[in-house]
């Protein structure tokens, strides 16, 4: 069974057609075990309780049970969110759910945003240690805006837009204990950055899996040094 299951979900992976891939869920479907796992996937299984399946059913907004998310992994959701603390300021390249979510664990988070009208719908929301401002796309203000916000950071978020600048400008800004973080770390084309990072003498911690609304496997990063701000 197991083998044969396995042959399924290869040539499902495998073949690049939308019908294939279509009508090879539906043989599994078809599969009484592979159902009612699915089920319990979806009701009290780690994809409900993530989340993952609100984030889904929500427009693919990132989103627990009962409170935003970051739009990141969730191994590094579990694992840095007991670690975050009231005395840390947090800046973020690219706002949204995550900003909400920061706010919430940390004294004050500054973030820029690129998107006008997201802005505009986000900002009544934020609460008032959350600090969000807008730069048009490809602007060396956006680049700088974690300078312009003035003072030190313990923790940076790259998750923005044009991240290999971001992540050069977020070095120059921490403090001695400060943290970096990079979603998306396993694409190439960030490559820069995190040579960049390494050398500075920051370590890499990987955070692979899932994030919310997605179904690949990703990477969330946090690069330290010795002393650092979450107890590394």
């Amino acid at each position: 069974m197991l083998l044969k299951m396995s042959n399924i979900v290869s040539r499902e992976q495998a073949d690049l057609g939308p019908a294939a891939k279509g009508w090879a869920f539906a043989r599994l479907l078809l599969r009484v075990r592979f159902l009612r796992k699915l089920g319990t996937l979806s009701t009290h299984g780690y994809l409900a309780e993530t989340g993952w399946v609100r984030s889904v059913c929500r427009a693919e907004t990132a989103i627990d049970a009962t409170a935003p998310l970051p739009w990141a992994t969730f191994p590094y959701i579990a694992f840095l969110g007991p670690r975050l603390r009231t005395d840390l300021r947090l800046f973020e390249y690219g706002a949204g759910s995550s900003t909400l979510y920061y706010a919430q664990r940390v004294r004050e988070v500054f973030a820029v945003e690129h998107d006008e009208a997201f802005v505009r719908a986000l900002a009544p929301h934020l609460p008032g240690n959350a600090h969000l401002v807008h730069e048009p796309l490809h602007a060396e203000s956006y680049v700088r805006a974690m300078v312009q916000a003035g003072g030190r950071f313990d923790v940076a978020v790259v998750d923005g837009r044009d991240r290999v600048r971001c992540a050069a400008v977020a070095l120059t800004r921490l403090t001695a204990g400060g943290v970096l973080v990079l979603d998306d770390a396993e694409r190439a084309d960030y490559g820069a950055a995190t040579a960049a990072w390494t050398a500075a003498g920051f370590r890499r911690l990987d955070f692979w899996g899932l994030a919310p609304g997605s179904v690949g496997t990703k990477s969330t990063a946090i690069f330290y040094r010795p002393e650092n701000c979450l107890g590394l």
